[in-house]
């Protein structure tokens, strides 16, 4: 058995109960014999497999036993036509028995579980079956109700009207249907733009012209072949090809059909069918022969020729053609093309003389397999886009697009170009990509989105033409992932084919779906899909039986390879948490599946928690979520998931694994864990109510020995680092640094990273605060960076941190390039807060060196983020950077509104943040000549400085109570204020702060000269 994506036509006979009543048993039985006769020839000839007649109702699956790309476009032809036959079939009823029939169908596009009816199999189950049935139901006589996938499939061939969304019996949400008057003939299902310039294809289009050139030049006729997958763009090439030529050339079009009664020569129908063959053959000695002949092969005539004679009628035709100037034969699909029809191109590259013909053939890649003789004429083989070629495609397709998304819909097509069209189509529609400031953006993840129906129909179907053991060694692989290896595949292969394995995967090289990749594991050689997109289509076609199966025999492969390689358990719990999945899915819970969910919680809480300690708090979150839903009442995870949340900035989520932590614990009797769980939920509340530091200190402190006294130094560490935050916010940096040496020594006993990583951060803030001069400062900071984990966020804060310390010491540039560094590895780890918080450290860089504005731009953007994110810890110190940023431009009202905003988020336990905005608000009242306001706020920012030990706050401070004295009109009190912050300064280090802090002092002591008396 094998998952499908099939069309399904169901065809039920409207009020059939009283013709039973009126006819004849025998009668009756000849009424539903010709329907069904009727019925069955017309599903049939379009490649429809009839699966049973159950008294008047009939089903047909289209894509069993083999998918069509064209599947759904088949099947409502099939729906249409079989309701005009019935118009046929009624006259002659009503001359036999004197009764008229009509016809309720239902046409639906879906996945299915396909079996053999041959071995007792179900032929098609699964809902989209029922589907089609309810829509027949929902039908009235002689209507066609089509579900919404297969419109989408078929959008651009049909005639159709939505209809109010259908309530069907057994389906929990209503149904859109759409309700089908007639299929365009000739029309593909969905049509390709070539309304954009062409990208990517210059060195095949100049072969082309070249061939064109060389053919007028010679007089002679040549087969030239475009070769590429579906979707390539041979077609669109050709087209290009076409317009550049111009009048030049005559153009002759014709199309190779898949399927179909007289298809042999059907692109001598499409070409004579433009054609006034009475004109064109006027005045030929042979025109009437040629003329007679040709329309035998349309079939406007009786065939009486042989093959050979109606070659020679089609190659005299062109010669005639190509006597008034050159023609150019595009030929499409010609992998459908019927062996005679080859024989005729063969025939014609052999035979013509005289006549500058070119005859373009466009085919699939598998052309060469099924006429290997083919490979030996002039080819141009079409590769998917190149990255810069499809970014292109995808601007002209849809405008500008946000880079990320058009990466993302890149790599997951592979540079198909008709992948991109449908792709981009799929996710405008859908609403992941939306119009903002004039490009499409990205709302969702784009790599997780769906794979689009049209697509999804031409992959399905070229899977579906592999052989079974070409196909069978996909999906093996596609269990494995987008890159696999040989003895992966092999070892979920049964033994007996094991041997075949590295013969079958090169054959599938050879056919393009995969290709050789550089990357080994445990002494394997690679493959790759060529895109993600056939992946999924050979994933997709497993029953989910087989998929967990192979999901938990290739964990078993990785493990016995490798051992437990701590990077290899995010591999492991992917595999074991899909086989847990997929059974789950087929079957309740058993022991077999607890033990398979406990395994794979386990394996991708290890790789959570490793990633929450390298500071991928993203990945974390991801990981220990999927953890937590294996293991959902496992206190522990749910600290570490909150954790991970917090880092993010999400607090609501935060908070709410906290609660269910404090409550799985409190069951499990697991105090340690509910204490820890208390304790971030009241940290959370600091940072978002900025209430609680004496409440957390006092927690802390009685918690400490249960976990001293039990070894525990990984939460002993965490809570001294939570302790030391208490301090910070009191701005006691001597205590600080005492609990951080404290924490630094069991985070070392306990060899947890993370918390090391936690200590070191809070130490480089201590640094750059504390007394600790900078000359000092700057080694202590390097030995911390130098000990953090690479591309970690110790070692992002840690570079922003010495980064403001060398623009203190007038290192501007050292400044600048060890803040770039710091911040691009905090934006690359995912660090919401800490990405923005570090903000009032790099601004600081830019309002030391004289750049206000660069400083007020990297303010706003982290104002708004906070304030997005409801966090109110960082926000006051931003806003107070931000009223500073603005006083250097001189803008004062603004920047005293800004302290407003900072005064508002700031919590009274934060003492940091209240000298900020004081400090801030002395400044812009000094400047707005309010001097007694400014003294006043000054003086109060001077008290709480001076019950802190950092030297720089209070230098800060007298700083501004010196503007505000100096605004007041008192010069000798400013000139003093401004020369105890010197030396506050110059016993830090801070030159460019000490320089300031100078020439105020030097003006206010020239004042106070000029002041009589």
């Amino acid at each position: 058995m094998v998952r499908k994506t099939v069309t399904l036509v169901f065809c039920d006979v409207a009020d059939s109960t009283p013709l039973g009543e009126r006819l004849d048993p025998e009668a009756l039985r000849g009424v539903w014999s010709s329907y069904h006769d009727t019925a069955r020839e017309v599903l049939e000839r379009h490649g429809g497999t009839i699966e049973k007649f159950v008294g008047d109702a009939v089903m047909a699956a289209f894509g069993i036993p083999v998918v069509h790309e064209d599947d759904a476009l088949r099947a409502v032809r099939a729906a249409v036509e079989l309701r005009e036959a019935l118009t046929e079939l009624n006259d002659r009823l009503d001359a036999a028995f004197g009764v008229r029939i009509e016809v309720r169908t239902g046409v639906n596009t879906g996945e299915v579980i396909a079996g053999d009816p041959e071995q007792g199999h179900a032929f098609a189950t699964g809902d989209a079956v029922v589907v089609a049935q309810r829509l027949e139901a929902a039908a009235g006589g002689g209507e066609i109700l089509v579900g919404d996938t297969t419109i989408r499939l078929v959008r651009d061939a049909v005639v159709a009207e939505p209809i109010p969304p259908l309530e069907l019996k057994g389906k929990s949400e209503p149904v859109a249907a759409w309700c089908l008057h007639e299929v365009l003939p000739g029309a593909a299902g969905v049509t390709r733009r070539v309304d954009t310039p062409l990208v990517g294809r210059v060195l095949e289009l100049a072969r082309l012209r070249s061939a064109v050139e060389q053919v007028v030049l010679e007089r002679s006729c040549r087969v030239v072949t475009v070769l590429g997958d579906a979707g390539v763009g041979k077609s669109r090439l050709a087209a290009e090809l076409v317009t550049s030529l111009g009048e030049d050339v005559r153009v002759l079009e014709g199309r190779c059909l898949p399927y179909g009664n007289g298809i042999t020569y059907w692109p001598l129908v499409e070409i004579v069918r433009g054609l006034d063959l009475d004109a064109v053959l006027d005045g030929q000695a042979d025109g009437e022969t040629v003329h007679g002949r040709l329309f035998e092969a349309v079939g406007r005539a009786e065939p009486h020729s042989r093959s050979d004679e109606l070659y020679w009628a089609f190659r005299r035709l062109l010669e005639t053609l190509a006597h008034e100037r050159p023609v150019l034969l595009v030929l499409d699909d010609v992998q459908w093309a019927e062996p005679a029809f080859l024989d005729l191109i063969e025939y014609l590259a052999g035979w013509t003389r005289d006549a500058p013909i070119l005859v373009c053939c466009l085919a699939r890649s598998d052309l060469a397999e099924l006429r290997p003789a083919w490979a030996g004429t002039p080819t141009i083989q079409l590769s998917p886009l190149q990255r810069d070629d499809a970014w292109r495609l995808l601007e002209n397709l849809a405008g500008p697009l946000e880079p990320e998304a058009a990466l993302a819909v890149g790599r997951a097509t592979g540079g198909n170009p008709l992948f991109l069209e449908e792709m981009l189509r799929m996710l405008v529609e859908d609403g992941v990509l939306v119009e903002r400031d004039g490009r499409l953006q990205a709302l969702t993840d784009v790599e997780s989105i769906r794979v689009p129906e049209t697509v999804q129909a031409v992959l399905a179907a070229r899977l579906d033409n592999l052989d079974e053991a070409e196909r069978a060694v996909l999906q093996r692989a596609a269990v494995i992932g987008q890159v696999f290896w040989w003895g992966a595949v092999a070892d979920l292969t049964p033994p007996e084919e094991q041997r075949e394995v590295a013969g079958v995967l090169q054959a599938v090289v050879r056919k393009g779906l995969i290709r050789p990749d550089m990357r080994t594991f445990a002494g394997e050689d690679g493959f790759g899909f060529a895109h993600s997109l056939v992946r999924d289509a050979a994933y997709d076609s497993m029953p989910k039986g087989l998929r967990a199966e192979l999901h938990e025999r290739c964990a078993d492969w990785v493990e016995a390879r490798t051992g437990a390689l701590p990077e290899l358990d995010e591999i492991l719990g992917h595999h074991l948490e899909q086989a847990h999945a997929y059974r789950l899915e087929l079957a309740p819970p058993g022991a077999a599946e607890s033990a398979l969910a406990a395994r794979a919680a386990e394996q991708l809480a290890l790789a959570g928690r490793r990633a929450l300690a390298r500071d991928d708090a993203h990945a974390a979150a991801n990981l220990l979520g999927r953890a937590v839903a294996l293991r959902p009442g496992d206190a522990e995870l749910l600290v570490d998931h909150s954790e991970a949340y917090f880092k993010i900035g999400d607090f609501v989520r935060a908070e709410e694994k906290n609660s269910a932590a404090i409550v799985a614990a409190e069951e499990a009797g697991d105090d340690r864990s509910a204490i820890a769980a208390r304790l971030a939920s009241s940290l959370i509340g600091l940072l978002v109510r900025g209430e609680g530091v004496d409440e957390v200190a006092d927690e802390i402190n009685r918690a400490l020995p249960t976990f001293e006294s039990a070894g525990d130094d990984a939460t002993v560490a965490r809570l001294l680092a939570r302790l030391a935050d208490g301090y910070w916010w009191r701005c006691q940096i001597g205590p600080m640094e005492e609990t951080l040496e404290r924490a630094l020594v069991h985070a070392q006993r306990a060899d947890d990273p993370r918390r090391r990583s936690d200590v070191s951060i809070r130490l480089g803030f201590a640094t750059l605060i504390g007394p600790l001069a900078i000359d000092l400062g700057r080694p202590r900071l390097d030995e911390l960076i130098e000990g953090a984990p690479p591309e970690s966020a110790a070692k992002g804060f840690l570079l922003v941190a010495s980064s403001l310390l060398a623009a203190m010491a007038g290192a501007f540039d050292e400044a600048r390039s060890r803040c770039r560094q710091g911040k691009g590895i905090l934006d690359a780890l995912g660090q919401g807060i800490g990405a923005a918080a570090i903000t009032t450290w790099s601004s600081a860089i830019e309002l030391l060196g004289g750049d206000a504005a660069a400083a007020e731009r990297e303010l706003r953007t982290a104002l708004e983020q906070l304030q997005e994110i409801g966090e109110r810890g960082n926000l006051s110190s931003i806003a107070a950077q931000l009223a500073e940023a603005l006083l250097a431009q001189g803008r004062s009202d603004e920047a005293l509104a800004a302290t407003l905003t900072s005064e508002e988020a700031s919590s009274p336990d934060d003492v940091h943040a209240q000298i900020s905005w004081r400090v801030a608000r002395a400044k812009a009242l000094a400047q707005l000549g309010r001097g007694r306001e400014a003294e006043e706020t000054g003086l109060a920012a001077v008290e709480l400085a001076g019950a802190t030990d950092s030297p720089v706050l209070a230098a800060e401070a007298l700083l501004a109570l010196a503007e505000a004295h100096a605004a007041a009109g008192e010069a000798e009190e400013g000139r003093e204020a401004a020369s105890q912050a010197l030396q506050l300064y110059e016993a830090k280090g801070n030159v460019v702060a000490a320089r300031w802090a100078r020439v105020l002092s030097e003006r206010l002591a020239a004042r106070t000269a000029l002041t009589p008396g």
